[in-house]
């Protein structure tokens, strides 16, 4: 089967926080602080709702059915352009969709996003069943656990995680290469821990494991 691990990379909606929490005298940067803080304030965490994410990279890997891999990252300023082109390439290899904690963040801001932007969602994108989100496979308790944690664990190299300030001063100092290299990280790392999972669940052979893993460390 065709896999497709991917991680996103989101910034404030400044356009919906502003009119929600009316700020619309404040520029972006004054936007953005000010729904980090409402947001502290109300939950004790700066990381805003999926509602309120706006999308500025998805990372993939696609591995094939003989294990090739691919990887890229789509960036664009234009958000719908990013997500057709995400929408294009799902209908086109019918992957399992992997995430690390897809169910509970990536897809809902996917969602949100392409209904703002009245966008058609990939018949396989929307099929539930086409989705295996690791963070749900692996962890039985409601504790959190950070893809940087898990990849730590198996020993992978990995990117430490990254809240949603940092990424966002990231992104205001126009330092995208490294936000891009952050988003190939955990969307590699997402890769690589699903196939541990299917070697410990008798999915595939150890050579096979490290058939597949040798081609991540080519990429």
């Amino acid at each position: 089967m065709n896999i497709l691990a991917y991680s996103i990379i989101t910034i404030p909606d400044f356009s919906t926080g502003a009119k929600l929490y009316d700020l619309q005298g404040l520029d972006n940067k004054g936007t953005a602080k000010a729904l980090f803080h409402l947001q502290a304030q109300q939950t004790g965490d700066e990381c805003l709702p999926s509602y309120l994410q706006q999308i500025v990279a998805i990372s993939i890997v696609l591995s094939d059915k003989e294990g090739n891999i691919q990887t890229t990252t789509l960036n664009d300023d234009n958000e719908a352009d990013i997500l057709n082109t995400f929408y294009d390439i799902i209908q086109q290899y019918q992957p399992t969709l992997v995430t690390w904690d897809g169910e509970y963040f990536n897809s809902e801001v996917i969602n949100y996003r392409s209904i703002k932007h009245a966008l058609q969602i990939a018949p396989h994108y929307e099929n539930r069943d086409n989705h295996f989100n690791l963070n749900e496979a692996l962890v039985a308790s409601s504790a959190k656990t950070s893809i940087y944690e898990i990849a730590t664990l198996l020993g992978l190299p990995t990117e430490e995680n990254r809240d949603s300030r940092s990424i966002w001063e990231s992104y205001l100092a126009e330092d995208f290469d490294e936000l891009y290299k952050y988003c190939e990280s955990n969307a590699m790392n997402s890769y690589q821990i699903f196939l541990r999972h299917q070697l410990t669940h008798g999915k595939i052979d150890d050579k096979t494991y490290a058939d597949l893993m040798g081609e991540c460390a080519d990429e």
